[in-house]
């Protein structure tokens, strides 16, 4: 899972977006993008404001060598 300051316990909006943890102010563009914060603690109702939760992707399909699905074989 990547983590977004947005989905953190510790990030703060309002008049600003503010960073408990490390006591700091933090840009709208580096919150909403990936980081590898050590003191991440996923909360999953976006700090924006936003009505949807986190929905995490559905894992690929992958294919070793196998045919995908409705593909026709040449033998």
């Amino acid at each position: 899972m990547k983590q977004y300051c947005r989905y953190c316990c510790y990030l703060c909006t309002g008049n600003g977006i503010w960073c408990d943890e490390q006591s700091r102010e933090i840009s709208e563009a580096a919150a909403k993008s990936p980081n590898k914060c050590h003191s991440f603690a996923f909360f999953p109702i976006d700090a924006f404001g936003n009505e949807k939760e986190y929905t995490p992707r559905k894992p690929k399909k992958t294919s070793s060598g196998k045919q995908c699905d409705g593909q026709m074989s040449l033998f």
